[in-house]
């Protein structure tokens, strides 16, 4: 790919620092607008490139692709009407809470020829794609049990400005699952909130327990509670055991000393090789991504499912088709 691919921004937040500096560890792209949020003037400033509207950015020709990280109410605007006027789009997850709206993304980008990818991040880690090449291939056997967790402690003030964490971190989980096992048979979920609870820390917390076919168990657990300050933090684990053979992947493996404090090396590396798949592999190549619309539509037809266990206190068949594991 001679000429860099021009991508535009739409959200300025946290996440928007990461996605900066994956274009630039890409080598093939470059951010050339930004937009959305009240730091958007400020951000354009800082990388010398224009702050425009979002209904603008989604059609100038700044841009040959936009990264889309708003929250996920907007996603589906901004995403059609980018991909409407030919731009490659990658919406960070989760992609939508509607599949009626994942579908028409996946029709209006197939109608058009072009990229639209979601940003399930953690499947284009090397660790990741190890682990479900060897469950796919039968190297772990049958697979008894997943494991797999997120926890960390968020501050009051911080949480107020996400929904939780069954809506905001679970999806990481849901597609790997997804990703390494397939659909499940049946799940049950639980949500609790340490703050209503006389614990005096954190805040909410959600588990999912999955059953497959060939009676392997998934167990998930999302927290905002507490930190693990043990010798084995779970501050993003994951675990396979098989018949064959077991695997363990943690976020904590690596970690970098930056001279202000220790960085887990692995969260933007997540990130750098999510964004060199999607400029150099499938708009530069004519690849797929490694996980598709298709898979963010199982994604949100999974999640809802969690979603109704808990609200109804009850296990819930998953009866929308596909073959179990």
């Amino acid at each position: 790919m001679n000429k860099k691919i021009r991508i535009g921004l739409i959200g300025c937040g946290r996440v928007a620092e990461n996605y900066i500096i994956s274009t630039e560890n890409c080598g093939a792209a470059q951010i050339t607008a930004v937009s959305g949020g009240r730091h958007a003037e400020e951000l354009g400033e800082r990388l010398g490139v224009p702050a425009l509207e979002t209904d603008e950015i989604c059609e100038s020709e700044l841009t040959d692709a936009l990264c889309i990280l708003t929250p996920p109410e907007f996603h589906y605007k901004y995403a059609i009407k980018a991909i409407q006027a030919g731009k490659h789009v990658l919406v960070e997850k989760p992609v939508s809470f509607s599949t009626e709206e994942i579908e028409k993304m996946i029709f209006a980008a197939k109608e058009r020829g072009i990229v639209c990818m979601p940003g399930h991040s953690y499947l284009y880690l090397p660790e990741m794609i190890r682990i479900k090449n060897a469950i796919h291939s039968g190297k772990l056997g049958i697979p008894s049990y997943l494991y797999m967790a997120e926890t960390y402690y968020m501050p009051p003030e911080l949480s107020v400005k996400y929904t939780g964490p069954e809506t905001d971190v679970l999806c990481h989980q849901l597609y790997m699952s997804l990703a390494f096992l397939g659909k499940p048979k049946k799940l049950a979920a639980f949500r609790t909130d340490a703050c209503d609870s006389g614990l005096g820390t954190g805040g909410p917390q959600v588990s999912v327990m999955m059953e497959y076919g060939k009676g392997t168990l998934v167990h998930i657990l999302v927290s905002w509670a507490a930190e693990d300050h043990s010798s084995d933090p779970f501050t993003f684990k994951l675990k396979v055991i098989g018949t064959g053979g077991s695997m363990h992947f943690s976020r904590r493996d690596f970690v970098e000393n930056t001279g202000t404090g220790y960085e887990q090396a692995m969260y933007q590396e997540m990130f750098d090789t999510e964004m060199k798949w999607f400029v150099q592999e499938c708009i530069g190549k004519g690849r797929r991504p490694l996980s598709t619309m298709e898979d963010a539509e199982e994604v949100c037809r999974l999640h809802g499912l969690v979603m109704e266990s808990i609200r109804d206190g009850k296990v819930v068949n998953v009866d929308w088709g596909g073959i179990h594991v």
